[in-house]
């Protein structure tokens, strides 16, 4: 299998892959109903979901794969894989599920918004800033207040 076909088809499989395994993990849990949904359902949504969207990754590359074989004379240089936003995206999660019981929602978004700003070449400082605020604030209002997950908006919890 060449370089192409691995970087085109495997992001869409894994993704499949991901919501299979939830599917069949969460079919382990009681389903419920549309009006009393059980722990089971949720996941079950969310593996869906996730299904759905790796066959939209994986009918797209088969689209340009098409393409690519209709056109046999041009042999475009691949781009080099994007190691930096991968990196700096794992590296921002880890950070935030390291810290997040430590020193609070807003301040571990705060550090996972600053960490995978390094992802990008050109970024905005300012603007980054405002979604960090925003997203802390959203998250502290739905995770927090609203669902009531048990963390703090600062400090340890």
């Amino acid at each position: 299998m060449n370089r192409y076909l691995i970087s085109h088809f495997l992001p869409g499989a894994v993704v499949v892959a991901t919501g299979v395994a939830i599917a069949l993990v969460s079919l382990g849990y009681p389903m419920g109903n549309l009006l009393r949904p059980g722990p089971g359902f949720f996941p079950m949504v969310i593996a869906v979901l996730l299904s759905l969207l790796g066959i939209g990754v994986l009918a797209e590359a088969r689209v340009a794969y098409r393409a690519r074989s209709a056109a046999p004379g041009d042999t475009e240089a691949q781009p080099p894989f994007p190691w930096r936003p991968v990196l700096c995206t794992c590296a921002g999660v880890l950070v935030f599920a390291l810290t997040v019981e430590r020193i609070g929602f807003v301040p571990a978004s705060c550090l996972l918004i600053a960490i995978t700003a390094f992802a990008e070449t050109e970024r905005s400082w300012i603007r980054l800033a405002l979604v960090a605020l925003f997203i802390a604030l959203f998250g502290s209002l739905v995770f927090i207040w609203g669902l009531g997950l048990p963390l703090t908006a600062f400090g340890a919890s």
